[in-house]
């Protein structure tokens, strides 16, 4: 069977989001986790929650346009572990349910899209998908790895690979 559309977004997406939520799972572990919520990798960086909240948003974003629907707005940033599974969850729910071929049929589809403040552009899905949402996807999850691991969470590249992969054996 050829690969699709759909076999380079949705399930990409729904790998990612498993890692963050396996290396938050690790994070959560620890006696101090809730001070990792608002640890930075830099001073001019988003903390931990905001990374979060952005990998959250702009995955659920993909999913609706792909299935042409509006997304769930979440509000603020999460707080709380539990609200960041909430949220991923959610997210996971919705590309889980994803029809493959209404997902290939987006993949040309033209959409105003915000590409900055102000400022709209007629975007196909396919375009969206693989030049707006997944290199933002990857590197929050990336960098929220990366704060972790600053912060001393006993976490190592295998663990980011556990969405794609499964737990090392």
């Amino acid at each position: 069977m050829p690969h699709t559309f759909y076999d380079g977004t949705i399930p990409v997406v729904q790998n990612l989001l498993k890692t963050l939520s396996h290396i938050l799972h690790q994070a959560e572990q620890r006696p101090d986790a809730n001070n990792l919520l608002t640890a930075r990798l830099h001073e001019d960086m988003y903390p931990l929650t905001d990374q979060i909240r952005i990998i959250v948003q702009y995955s659920e974003n993909l999913v609706a346009r792909l299935v042409g629907r509006e997304p769930l707005k979440f509000e603020g940033s999460p707080m709380t572990f539990a609200e960041f599974y909430e949220r991923i969850e959610a997210v996971l729910k919705s590309a889980t349910e994803a029809d493959k071929d209404v997902v290939n049929q987006h993949a040309d589809v033209l959409s105003p899209t915000a590409v900055g403040p102000n400022v709209m552009v007629d975007m196909s899905g396919s375009a969206y998908a693989h030049t707006v949402v997944l290199p933002n996807v990857y590197f929050h999850v990336a960098t929220a790895y990366g704060i972790l691991r600053k912060e001393g969470v006993p976490i190592g590249k295998r663990d980011y690979y556990v969405g794609f992969f499964g737990p090392p054996a």
